[in-house]
């Protein structure tokens, strides 16, 4: 009896002492993830995929607590189902000497039972929850990233457990299942670094002047004040057919949104200088237009 009982005894220790050790590795582990998400927020310069004037009232403020709010939700979440797990873990392994004394069939009844319960129960739940940790774990999104999946632009407004919130550049939100979310291809803008070479495509008649379009396009480029002028802006002649010419324009942005709105100040520079200029789009532009009317006069 004395060896049973200090058997029992050394378990409820180990035991004690391992669940200390395992929720202070926790609380540190969390606390620390959470200072760094925390202060990424911080850094964020815009909420939105474009910039724009709101009728909100400092709106990057208000994103930056709702996101705060939501981190802090989100970890104290996780750490309290990771506490949770690791007290059942640490008990499952202090009561493991003694499953012997239980009988088998006893166990394999109420393990297969609890697992079937479990899992029918919160089977869309665990996996959208276990798809949000991997989501947080993996850094492959964050709150304030800009993305583009399945055709929608926008940021990250929020990642909850159990689902993420694509704010589109449109201020629609776009809610998406953390089981959806991780097995979907998307384009994260702001994975590493904000910074895009935003280009243009656009076509020219094969009789152009290619020196003029050229000096043209990069002077499109330096106009917008969404240009960085890191570096000059690059032209190149993608392709030449017989009927069209294919340029690609870039030059650099500081972020998605600048991108945005520097593809855009591009493109309307371009047409409008190409019209002042002369350049037609492809070689039979007048012949295509002139055939058009003519078959409309004709068909009225």
């Amino acid at each position: 009896m004395p060896d049973w009982n200090n058997k029992l005894y050394f378990y409820i220790v180990f035991a004690a002492l391992a669940l200390v050790v395992l929720v202070t590795a926790i609380q540190v582990i969390f606390k620390t993830a959470l200072k760094r998400k925390k202060a990424v927020i911080d850094d964020l310069k815009v909420s939105e995929a474009i910039p724009t004037s709101t009728p909100l009232e400092r709106p990057l403020r208000s994103f930056k607590k709702r996101a705060k709010e939501s981190v802090t939700q989100r970890f104290s979440i996780f750490r309290k189902v990771a506490i949770m797990l690791g007290m059942i873990l640490v008990l499952i392994a202090a009561t493991f000497p003694f499953v012997d004394q239980l009988p088998q069939a006893v166990i394999s009844i109420l393990v297969g039972s609890a697992a079937i319960i479990t899992g029918m129960a919160a089977k869309p739940f665990i996996e959208n929850f276990l798809s949000g940790i991997a989501i947080t774990a993996s850094k492959m999104l964050n709150i304030g990233d800009t993305i583009i999946m399945n055709g929608n632009y926008g940021t990250i407004e929020d990642i909850s457990p159990t689902h993420t919130v694509v704010k589109l550049w449109d201020w629609r939100r776009f809610v998406i299942p953390n089981t959806q979310m991780i097995n979907q291809e998307f384009v994260n803008y702001t994975l590493q670094d904000k910074w895009l070479w935003a280009h243009v495509e656009f076509f020219v008649s094969p009789d152009a002047d290619i020196r003029q379009v050229k000096a043209i396009a990069e002077e499109a480029a330096r106009k917008s004040r969404h240009f960085h002028e890191v570096e000059e802006p690059s032209f190149w002649v993608m392709e030449a057919e017989k009927d069209c010419i294919k340029c690609w324009l870039a030059a650099w942005a500081a972020s998605p949104a600048e991108a945005w709105e520097l593809k855009a100040d591009m493109r309307t520079e371009l047409i409008l200088r190409f019209q002042q200029a002369g350049i037609k789009s492809h070689l039979n532009y007048h012949q295509v237009s002139s055939a058009g009317v003519e078959s409309r006069e004709k068909g009225s």
